[in-house]
């Protein structure tokens, strides 16, 4: 008896060493396979894994990954159902771009130095509107900014009394967030500009809207550089490691589900809350500010706005409240012809993640706090075509309209 179960486990032993290395033999390229996660413990068992994430969380239901080349013995190991949905283009595929992300934000996506000019010559032709302030230095010694649009009535009012932080470019691969970011600094600028609104009254001698282009600037030159699928910090984590995933960082929360404490993987928390530069400073910021009174992380994908809590399912205490300015934003973005958004909280909408941005400001300032995951729903993903850059700009503009009229008198 003993000898038959010795003899078979071996064979199943030999069995599952053949699939592995065949699995890993044929996977040569980079893939979209789609997992079918149905528990809490195999969430965090795919959170714990090195398969990248094609989805922008991982959820209770059809989550998609990224497999590259050898991977394919890592996505067996991950001990769920998959499927593959589609070939993906090699990572370094957008290389050779790097050099023309410069031109129309709203056609065309644009690189770190394309982002930042436009935001200098903003800030030229507005320089009584606009200032900025360097806030951190990435890892990699990059400046971090934070650009200040605060309308004065002959410059009575030095420091405006109420603020909305907007953050974009936290994961590096999500292009279409700094682009949203972008718009709004632009729209509200000329907005504000121009002939007195009611929309515009808002923000006269009482707002100052701080937009951080792109707090993950390492990341974000990688991906357009090495790998279109980078979504962490530049963070050397030793032994071949890089990156900490941000929106994994924060102190509410830090170190729960949803998050991982490998290295190797896209939700890696890192060391501890607020290890990440890039993070301290937005923290510092956002602390020295009067009164903040609303704030939007910009991600993708999947069309949705998302308050707190996320890492918790329990309600947050203003639950209410939340859902009302949350349905206001996305009655916003439907009034002005645009797609639909789903709008909820994050952990029973999607699922528990911890240590993300929206729980931290919440949490600190008890305002509304949102993330708000950008187009589309899943067909391209964050490689979202150049063509929906412009409607998806709207779409972020019109939901920032819908929280400002919600909570401003």
């Amino acid at each position: 008896m003993g000898r038959t179960m010795s003899r078979e486990m071996k064979s199943l032993g030999l069995v599952g060493l053949l699939l592995l290395t065949a699995l890993s033999a044929a996977q040569s390229g980079w893939s979209r396979y789609r997992l079918l996660v149905r528990t809490p413990a195999e969430a965090q068992r795919l959170a714990d894994s090195r398969l990248g994430l094609f989805s922008e969380e991982i959820v209770i239901g059809a989550t998609d990954v990224i497999v590259g080349p050898g991977q394919g013995a890592e996505l067996w190991m991950v001990g769920l159902p998959f499927s593959r949905i589609s070939a993906l283009p090699a990572a370094n595929a957008w290389a050779g771009q790097a050099g023309q992300g410069d031109g129309d934000y709203r056609s065309q996506y644009l690189t770190m130095d394309g982002l930042m000019s436009h935001y200098e010559a903003l800030r030229a032709q507005y320089p009584e509107m606009i200032s900025r302030r360097q806030i951190g230095v990435s890892r990699n010694g990059e400046a971090i900014w934070a650009y200040l649009i605060f309308a004065q009535a002959e410059q009575e009012v030095p420091v405006p009394p109420k603020n909305v932080v907007l953050i974009g470019g936290t994961h590096a691969r999500e292009w279409i967030s700094p682009s949203v970011t972008m718009h709004i600094a632009t729209y509200l600028a000329e907005t504000l500009a121009v002939a007195e609104t009611a929309f515009s009254t808002k923000f006269v001698d009482k707002i100052g809207v701080w937009v951080i282009p792109d707090v993950n600037p390492d990341g974000y030159r990688f991906s357009w550089t090495n790998n279109r699928y980078w979504r962490k910090n530049r963070r050397n984590n030793g032994g071949g490691s890089y990156g900490v995933d941000l929106n994994r960082n924060y102190a509410k929360g830090w170190g729960g589900a949803g998050s991982s404490s490998n290295p190797s993987s896209d939700t890696y928390r890192g060391p501890s809350a607020f290890s990440e530069p890039e993070l301290t400073g937005l923290r510092d910021l956002s602390l020295s500010l009067p009164n903040v009174i609303a704030s939007i992380d910009f991600h993708s994908y999947g069309q949705k706005i998302l308050w707190p809590w996320s890492y918790t399912t329990s309600p947050p205490p203003d639950a209410s409240w939340l859902n009302q300015v949350g349905t206001a934003m996305r009655s916003e973005i439907l009034l002005h012809g645009l797609l639909a958004y789903q709008q909820g909280q994050a952990s029973t909408t999607l699922y528990v993640a911890s240590g993300t941005s929206k729980d931290w400001f919440y949490d600190v300032f008890g305002t509304p706090s949102f993330t708000i995951e950008l187009r589309d729903t899943g067909q391209y993903g964050f490689l979202l075509p150049e063509n929906q850059i412009a409607p998806t700009q709207e779409e972020g503009w019109w939901a920032f309209v819908g929280l400002i009229n919600k909570i401003v008198p």
